[in-house]
């Protein structure tokens, strides 16, 4: 760490998802001039095509080969979730999108069953540990079909509509005093192996999966910024595919987590996904396998079957092999880097920012930050 971030009285943040929102805030709440750079606004990339589900049970307690972190982060960050969105709503006068738990996480196959087996295990004494079913699952949501024999409930686990959450952010990005918005292209530039932060004293890179590039020149050529730092070689990209059905009379009202597929109903929509294919960059939606995931929902909830598709698509989530997130400063003095969260973007926002205000304002971290920090990520090889 340079020790220099107390100097810091302007910076650029990259990328206008859901972290870069919730840090632009932190950090023009706590008294700096921040500028947010993205082409692409209001911001529809991988915050508004996500099901917006605060899962650190299903997601995190036991899921092999996490970082050994990242439960404590993800459920420190669900604990802010309450206050959080509500004052998101205080300030803007618009719903948040907040939903507490509990979710339903169901199993149909052994392997499904395992994992609910060890999620109970990993949860034992939580204050909000997983509650196994007693009766039939039916009896717990009434859409959910026989076949399934084995659920928990998770109260630890709830979800939020992202739409409404981003439209939230933006409006409060839009109406703060210290913020200025730019939907243009970042103006990151190297001199050698410094940065030019554009009349800024540092940068915040929050943007997606190699999505912040440098210029090296007046030749118009250009690098990612793992050249100047190892550890972000490490963010992947990852595939998903998923779609969204109406609402319809005897559809579930919880949450439902199976395996990898995932039905979360929200008040105009029901959004069923989503694959994980790493190493694809997806633009597209494929048509079988959007057809796949709804078959599949309807296996677990038969009256999906008969419910009206109204959308479908497909995007990118930067992520790591660990699926823990890259949060810190890099070896470039005053380029600090936020990216990586995978699949808790949305829930990891209201602790990320927080992290990141801590270290970029006061100079200060905590254990668990700099368990997620590059220099700690890179001697682990992520």
């Amino acid at each position: 760490m340079s020790g220099r971030s107390h100097s810091i009285q302007s910076i650029a943040v990259i990328g206008a998802g859901i972290i870069g929102l919730c840090c632009a805030i932190e950090l023009a709440d706590r008294g700096l001039r921040v500028s947010v750079y993205d082409k692409s606004w209001p911001p529809r990339g991988a915050s508004w095509a996500a099901a917006g589900m605060l899962a650190p049970a299903f997601e995190a307690a036991s899921t092999p080969g996490t970082h050994p972190k990242l439960f404590e982060l993800c459920d420190r960050s669900a604990q802010f979730w309450p206050s959080w969105s509500a004052a998101l709503e205080d300030r803007t006068g618009l719903s948040s999108g907040y939903q507490a738990g509990p979710s339903l996480a169901v199993a149909i196959e052994s392997e499904q069953a395992s994992n609910l087996a060890a999620i109970e295990r990993a949860m034992h004494g939580h204050r909000q540990a997983p509650e196994r079913c007693a009766g039939t699952v039916s009896s717990i949501d009434p859409a959910i079909s026989d076949m399934v024999k084995t659920a928990l409930i998770l109260p630890s686990d709830g979800q939020v509509d992202n739409r409404r959450t981003l439209t939230a952010l933006v409006a409060c990005v839009e109406a703060h005093s210290n913020i200025t918005v730019h939907p243009v292209e970042a103006p990151l530039r190297a001199h050698g192996r410094q940065i030019d932060h554009a009349g800024h004293d540092a940068t915040l890179v929050c943007a997606g999966w190699r999505s912040a590039k440098v210029q090296a020149g007046g030749d118009g050529s250009s690098f990612t910024l793992a050249a100047l730092d190892p550890v972000l070689d490490n963010i992947r990209a990852y595939g998903g595919q998923m779609l969204s059905v109406a609402p319809i009379e005897g559809a579930p009202q919880l949450t439902i987590r199976c395996g990898d597929l995932y039905i979360v109903p929200k008040r105009d929509r029901i959004v069923i996904g989503a694959t994980t294919e790493p190493g694809r960059v997806l633009q597209t939606a494929e048509a079988d396998v959007i057809a796949e995931l709804k078959a599949r929902a309807a296996e677990i909830c038969p009256k999906l079957a008969d419910a009206e598709t109204l959308e479908s698509w497909a995007g990118v989530r930067p992520g790591t092999k660990d699926h823990a997130p890259i949060l810190g400063e890099t070896r470039v003095p005053k380029l600090f880097v936020a990216t990586g969260h995978y699949r808790n973007g949305i829930l990891l926002a209201p602790i990320t920012a927080q992290i990141m205000a801590d270290l970029i304002i006061d100079d200060k971290t905590t254990e668990l930050a700099h368990a997620f920090s590059p220099q700690a990520r890179l001697a682990a090889q992520v």
